[in-house]
Formats: structure tokens, C-alpha cells, sequence
């Protein structure tokens, strides 16, 4: 029993580690990919530049806050290989944010030519608002939940291991104890992430005050950025148990009716 228990904790931390080792990969492939692909993409029309930066002026000015520095790329993350979807797998903007730096707002290219202006302005004042945020939140904060997971892991691993050596019959309920908490401190952390998400949506509409533009925006994300699901029924399943459970970003329906709400609640006081 207890060699069988070692063989199970094993597996479960290499199977831990497996995950951690496949999602480096994927970041590190996605960010080759795309390097590769803009090396061969001409530069972002000076226009366009001055188009994105114009936009977050103009929401910056209605917060009353400094604006953070724009830029244009040709796409974020790696292309769809749909000519139908111009977007990149990456999304329409994203903040990027490094340490002694100001934050910079990044537009994918298809944001400044596909978008209405007022949708366009949807769009900054979303990642205005995840700015704002993260100048009001701290360093330790942004990372405490990884810290707290690391410590979790080791404390599980110790625990399983000493329940091992002094009360196998312990061993199990202590694995399955340490998974458990584990999957829970990941979810909630997916929780914070689409919290967030929310957060910035819902300060982006109250301060544009423009739901038709927050349509367009989201329809123009769920057309040209969202995956379509797969035709195959268990990559379907999968694809959706991503969608729901794993994915950062809510369904672009679902923050869309979060802004419906927020805007009608405000009314109403």
C-alpha cells in the first residue's frame, strides 16, 4: 500500500510538473510564432498609431487620469489563418505592463480598421480601467496568490509524505486533500482573472456611457478573436469545458450583460 501511494504522489507531481513544462512551451511557441510572423509584416501606418493614441487620450481625459502610452501591432499573439478573421489569436489590445516602466497600451492592427470610432474607445477605456487598476493594487498582491499556491504544493507534499512514513492509512486523504485544494486555489484564481475582466468592462461602460458601442465590441471580439469551437464532438465538449471553466476572459455575452446591468443600475440610483 504504501509503495502504491509514493507511485501515486509521484505521479500526480510529475504530472504537475508535465502541465507547468507544456504551458512554458505553448507560451514560448506562441511568442516565436508571432516575433516570426512580424518580422515579415510591414510597419503600422503612422496614422493608425496616432489613431490608437487619440482614442486613449480621449477616454483618458473623460477618467481624468494621465494616459498610458499606445502602440499598434499588425496582430497580438499568432495569426487565426482565416482571412476572415483578421484578428490575432491574442485579442484586440492588450496592457503591458514592466517594472520601471509605464504601462503601454498595445492595439492589434484589425482594432483601429474594423471598429467604429465609439467602439474604439470601448476598447481603451476597458484597458484604461486595467490600468487604473493596477496602479492602485501592489506589487505583492499581483503575485501572492502564486506564492500561496507554491506553499500549498510543498505543504500537501510534505504532509503526504510524513502520512506516508507514520500513518499510511493517512496518505490518501492527505493526496486527495492537497489535490482538492489545489484545483480550488487555480479556479479561484481563473475566478479573479474574469473578475477582473468584469471590473474593467464595467468601468469602461460607466465611463463611456455607450452600450450600443460595447455591442459592437463584443460582437466584433466573438466574430473575429473568440476560437470557434471544433467540429469534432469531444473537441467540441472540450473546447466548451475551457470556455466555461478555464478560460480568463468570460463569454462575450455574459460581459456584455454584466454592462446591461450596471448601466441600469446606475440609472436606478
Amino acid at each position: 500500500m504504501t509503495a502504491a501511494l509514493l507511485i501515486i504522489v509521484a505521479i500526480a507531481y510529475l504530472g504537475g510538473a508535465f502541465l507547468v513544462v507544456a504551458a512554458l512551451a505553448k507560451a514560448l511557441t506562441t511568442w516565436s510564432a508571432s516575433w516570426r510572423a512580424r518580422s515579415h509584416v510591414a510597419p503600422v501606418d503612422e496614422a493608425l498609431q496616432a489613431q490608437a493614441a487619440a482614442a486613449m487620450a480621449a477616454v483618458a481625459a473623460r477618467a481624468n487620469v494621465v494616459p498610458p502610452a499606445t502602440d499598434v501591432v499588425a496582430y497580438l499573439g499568432t495569426p487565426t489563418g482565416d482571412d476572415d478573421r483578421p484578428a490575432g489569436d491574442g485579442g484586440l489590445a492588450v496592457t503591458r505592463f514592466r517594472a520601471g516602466h509605464p504601462a503601454t497600451v498595445v492595439f492589434a492592427q484589425a482594432a483601429l480598421t474594423g471598429l467604429s470610432r465609439s467602439a474604439l474607445h470601448s476598447l481603451a477605456a476597458h484597458e484604461l480601467g486595467h490600468v487604473v487598476r493596477r496602479e492602485r493594487s501592489s506589487a505583492a498582491a499581483r503575485y501572492s496568490w502564486l506564492v500561496g499556491y507554491l506553499m500549498l504544493m510543498l505543504a500537501g507534499g510534505g504532509l503526504t509524505v510524513t502520512a506516508l512514513r507514520a500513518a499510511p492509512q493517512l496518505a490518501g486523504p492527505a493526496l486527495l486533500a492537497t489535490t482538492s485544494a489545489a484545483v480550488a486555489f487555480l479556479a479561484l484564481q481563473v475566478a479573479f482573472d474574469r473578475r477582473e475582466e468584469i471590473t474593467a468592462d464595467l468601468f469602461a461602460v460607466a465611463l463611456t456611457r455607450d452600450l450600443d458601442a460595447a455591442t459592437e465590441l463584443m460582437g466584433f471580439y466573438e466574430e473575429n478573436v473568440a476560437k470557434p469551437l471544433p467540429a469534432g464532438r469531444l473537441g467540441r465538449a472540450w473546447a466548451q469545458l475551457e470556455r466555461r471553466w478555464f478560460a480568463t476572459h468570460p463569454d462575450p455575452r455574459s460581459r456584455l450583460a454584466a454592462m446591461r446591468r450596471h448601466l441600469v443600475d446606475q440609472q436606478a440610483d
